[in-house]
């Protein structure tokens, strides 16, 4: 689960690309700031990113400026102008552009400014936002099982009963069970426990054709209706099983 999530935050603020486009006032020139691959957040950046404008038909060249310093020249579409933080000193930079016309006047974008931080910054920055959201996602993750164990009441398996969190089947055991309500969420299915062999798995809601086969292998093997075991008794066995299946 914290795999999936760090994942998840890594994409959201290293490779997801973003953009801030800079105020855009009558005849001027519109700038955007795009980032290519690096880390921004809170009006910090760090790593790979791009400058580009929005392009007037008849604009032939545009000048690029940080700190009120020309860094580049583009002259052909789409006049882009990429840079990385670490070219730069650490601290506050302004951005803005001149465009140049194929009659020869100009036109100027707004000036906007964002902090360059080292990589060390970018990567305390994210254990920032990591450790309070590993704190929340296992603390629910933690709540949820608990509430399964100690919650839950021993149950009737009845085929066809599922109930509104619906239906799986036993990776182990191919037989079908209900999903308990209260079970943990892991994003990619719920933390259960077999009824039929005591497997602990985590298992999305079963398909009606994979509920139906698993059905007829429990009446081909004649069982009754079985007693679900009290998962308060047998809560320990989930520390001990770490084989998660999905």
């Amino acid at each position: 689960m914290k795999r999936v999530f760090s994942i998840l935050l890594f994409l959201l603020l290293f490779v997801l690309p973003f953009s801030v486009v800079a105020q855009e006032e009558t005849d001027s020139l519109v700038i955007s700031l795009h980032r290519d691959f690096g880390y921004g957040a809170g009006g910090k950046i760090q790593g790979s990113f791009s400058l580009k404008v929005k392009s007037p038909d008849d604009l032939v060249r545009v000048e690029y400026l940080i700190d009120g310093e020309v860094v580049h020249t583009a002259i052909e579409p789409p006049f882009r102008y990429k840079f990385n933080t670490a070219n730069f000193p650490v601290g506050e930079h302004s951005f803005s552009a001149i465009g140049y016309r194929e009659d020869g006047s100009q036109i100027v974008s707004a000036e906007f400014a964002r902090y360059f931080i080292d990589a060390e910054q970018a990567w305390e920055s994210v254990g920032d936002f990591i450790v309070p959201l590993f704190v929340i996602v296992g603390g629910a993750t933690l709540l949820g099982t608990l509430g399964t164990a100690f919650f839950s009441r021993k149950k009737k398996f009845k085929l066809g009963d599922y109930g509104l969190a619906g239906g799986v089947v036993c990776p182990r055991c191919q037989l079908p069970y209900a999903r308990n309500f209260l079970a943990p969420n892991l994003v990619v299915g719920k933390l259960l426990r077999c009824p039929h062999c005591g497997k602990w798995a985590i298992l999305p809601r079963a398909s009606q054709v994979s509920l139906e086969a698993g059905e007829e292998r429990y009446r081909v093997e004649g069982n009754s209706e079985l007693d679900m075991p009290d998962q308060e008794q047998d809560y320990h066995k989930l520390l001990d099983d770490s084989r998660y299946e999905r």
